[in-house]
């Protein structure tokens, strides 16, 4: 077993796809797949030693989900969907299941996990019936930050989130690996989609916001469920990582247990 010193920098690019759960459209994990946008990414990552490293990335890309997509039949029949570019900053550990390091032929693939800490930033937008998407959070289709309802403040564009993630790296060649991931982020946002609680009452709202908080011809009433405020929203991301190893060649691996 190997347990040392092998430091080496890592420099890599990501192309994938991009995961959402919360109020809109399915709650199946499948269907969050297939309604994956594209998504890149940038790491910067330092390996310790063989089972851990450091990682600074940068994720950009978009989430979306349509309630048509569901089969349950009141988030069917409520019809709701948004999209949202969003934007990731994260710094992750990682842990390596096997002892691993690019350059070394006796250690070149493992099975990881990684977390650690992410600050993204968001705006749910949806279309209106001439075709054009509207920014949704200036519409207050919830009564955010209005005095009829003061205890719905006015959503931020940016949260905290948990990465939580797995993934599979090999070294395919001297310098180079594949890592492929799925990682999913907890957030402590429930309007990235921008439903969380209930109707309001229509005449509060804009003819444009109304049709965007209420598109069904159902006529839900004022205080009738649109969302679940203790169910926060979810994102995240899938896809495959070159990665390039720079090694300082003065610096050798100091073995501590073998």
């Amino acid at each position: 077993m190997h347990m040392g010193f092998c430091q080496t920098n890592e420099l890599g690019v990501f192309g994938g796809g991009s995961l959402f759960h919360g109020d809109v459209g399915s709650q199946n994990s499948e269907n969050a797949i297939l309604e994956s946008q594209p998504t890149i990414g940038i790491h910067l990552k330092r390996n310790l030693n063989y089972y851990f490293g450091l990682n600074l990335s940068i994720m950009s890309g978009r989430i979306q989900a349509h309630d048509v997509k569901s089969n349950d039949f009141y988030i069917n029949t409520r019809d709701l969907q948004f999209k949202s570019k969003i934007t990731e900053f994260s710094f992750l550990l990682e842990f390596n299941f096997r002892p691993y390091l690019s350059r070394d032929p006796d250690y070149n693939y493992t099975p990881f996990i990684f977390s650690g800490i992410s600050k993204f930033y968001y705006n749910p937008q949806n279309q209106a019936s001439n075709g054009i998407w509207y920014n949704l959070r200036p519409l207050l289709t919830e009564g955010q930050g209005s005095d009829f309802y003061p205890g719905r403040e006015l959503y931020k564009l940016s949260g905290i989130a948990i990465p939580i993630g797995v993934g599979y790296k090999v070294n395919i060649y001297n310098y180079i690996t594949l890592s492929f991931t799925l990682g999913w982020r907890i957030t402590f946002n429930d309007y990235i989609d921008d439903v969380s609680t209930t109707y309001i009452e229509e005449s509060m709202l804009t003819d444009l916001a109304l049709e965007m908080a209420e598109p069904s011809s159902h006529n839900f009433n004022d205080g009738f469920q649109r969302g679940n405020p203790y169910n926060k929203d979810k994102y995240g991301f899938w896809g495959l990582s070159i990665i390039y190893s720079i090694k300082d060649p003065v610096k050798e691996c100091i073995d501590l247990i073998q």
